[in-house]
């Protein structure tokens, strides 16, 4: 099972207003170098957090509306996003310790 979920920016908009949910959000496309080159790694950083922490990826190619929605100004954006509010944003070229802090942050009692 994938430990990441492809949504719409419509149905992320609708998941992540319900509280006590706690997510991180991928903004990509296919055409992104450096979003190809961090799924594989969020996909492994976000299967150590399955059921404590939902992660989502949104095609902005299928889905232009959601840069605009979102705020995402570069690629690929992640975002973390507690209670329906962004809490924290990573972009550019993303680290695995940048991406292991957002998750930690996230559910600190759920650590490796």
């Amino acid at each position: 099972m994938p430990a990441i979920t492809p949504i719409t920016s419509d149905e992320l908009h609708r998941q992540i207003l319900r509280r006590g949910t706690r997510a991180v959000v991928d903004f990509y496309q296919a055409s992104c170098a450096p979003c190809r080159a961090l799924e594989p790694r969020l996909e492994r950083i976000a299967g150590r957090y399955l059921g404590r922490v939902a992660a989502y990826r949104v095609d902005l190619d299928n889905d232009p509306d959601a840069a605009q929605r979102f705020d995402v100004l570069s690629l690929p954006t992640v975002l973390a996003i507690v209670d329906g509010q962004e809490t924290a944003r990573l972009d550019g070229l993303i680290t695995d310790p940048q991406l292991q802090q957002l998750f930690d942050q996230l559910a600190p009692e759920a650590r490796r």
